[in-house]
C-alpha cells in the first residue's frame, strides 16, 4: 500500500521522478505510474487501487497537469475519498489553480533555489512519515486492546 500517490502529467515526468526520489529517501512507499506499473497491466484499475489505498496525493500542479483529463480524474477520486492533497506548483501560482485545488495548502517551487526545493520536499516527506508512524501506533494500540479484550 503506497504512502503517497503522485498525480502528474506525463509531460512532467522528470519532476515526478525527482519528488519520488525524495520520498524514497525517507523510506516511504510511493506510487508513480510510469515506474509502479508493469508492462501488460491494465493500468486504470491499478492506478485507482493505488490512489484509494494511499493516504496522501501529491498533485504536481503544472499547466500540463491542469490540462490533463487523467490528472483531473485522479484529483476527483482523491477528493471523493478524503485524501490529503498537496499541490506542488512550479510553473503556476495558487491563484492559477481551480478553486477546488487552490483550497489545499501546497508547496510553491517556482523561483525557489534547489536548496530550498530540497528542504521543502524533505519537510513534506517527514510530515508524511510522521503521520504514518502515528497511524501505526494507533493501530497497534487498538490491536493490543482487542487482544486484551479477547483474552479476558
Amino acid at each position: 500500500m503506497p504512502d503517497v500517490f503522485i498525480s502528474y502529467s506525463v509531460k512532467d515526468e522528470k519532476l515526478a521522478k525527482f519528488v519520488r526520489e525524495h520520498l524514497l529517501q525517507k523510506e516511504l512507499d510511493v506510487f508513480l505510474a510510469s515506474i509502479s506499473l508493469n508492462p501488460g497491466e491494465h493500468w486504470t484499475p491499478q492506478i485507482f487501487d493505488a490512489l484509494k489505498s494511499s493516504d496522501w496525493v501529491f498533485l504536481l500542479a503544472s499547466k500540463n497537469a491542469m490540462e490533463s483529463p487523467n490528472v483531473q480524474q485522479e484529483l476527483g477520486a482523491a477528493l471523493s475519498h478524503g485524501k490529503k492533497v498537496v499541490p506542488i506548483m512550479w510553473d503556476l501560482q495558487p491563484s492559477d489553480l481551480p478553486r477546488w485545488v487552490a483550497d489545499f495548502q501546497g508547496l510553491i517551487l517556482s523561483g525557489a533555489t534547489m536548496e530550498n526545493i530540497n528542504l521543502q520536499m524533505s519537510q513534506l516527506a517527514e510530515r508524511v512519515k510522521s503521520n504514518k508512524v502515528k497511524g501505526q501506533l494507533v493501530a497497534g494500540a487498538v490491536f493490543a486492546g482487542l487482544l486484551y479484550f479477547l483474552a479476558n
